[in-house]
């Protein structure tokens, strides 16, 4: 991927939002799935989806008369590498809290969802040095 850092700017945000909603789309049909407040003129739109495109966020196809966008990375999996090179630069103390207030933030059944995880991830370790 070219430029993985983090997404910038509430357009940006609200594009790969709306794109993680509708999987792939044209310029228009991205437009129809913003809010209307964040669906300006054609042209931006399309002048943000291909930076997006070319900063590696997005596939760009050609579908019959338009070009198709499609995220290369899910929601989930660019959240988590968001997280991971944010973590990666703090010190242990600063993840350590930073990770602490995150389970603290936690609603009613996500922490026994975590723990769930946890212990998943735990078992494959394990289960790999065998």
């Amino acid at each position: 991927m070219a430029d993985m850092t983090p997404i910038q700017g509430e357009l940006q945000a609200q594009i790969m939002a709306a794109l993680w909603r509708i999987e792939a789309g044209t310029v228009e049909q991205v437009r129809s799935a913003l809010p209307p407040r964040y669906a300006g003129a054609y042209t931006t739109v399309q002048t943000v989806l291909n930076r997006l495109a070319e900063r590696g966020f997005l596939t760009r196809k050609r579908g019959g008369q338009a070009i198709v966008y499609r995220p290369k990375l899910s929601e989930a999996q660019y959240l988590s590498r968001t997280i991971q090179r944010t973590l990666a630069s703090a010190s242990a103390d600063a993840r350590h809290a930073a990770l602490a207030q995150i389970i603290g933030d936690l609603r009613e059944g996500e922490l026994e969802e975590l723990k769930r995880l946890a212990e998943e991830v735990d078992g494959a370790r394990r289960t790999k040095r065998g």
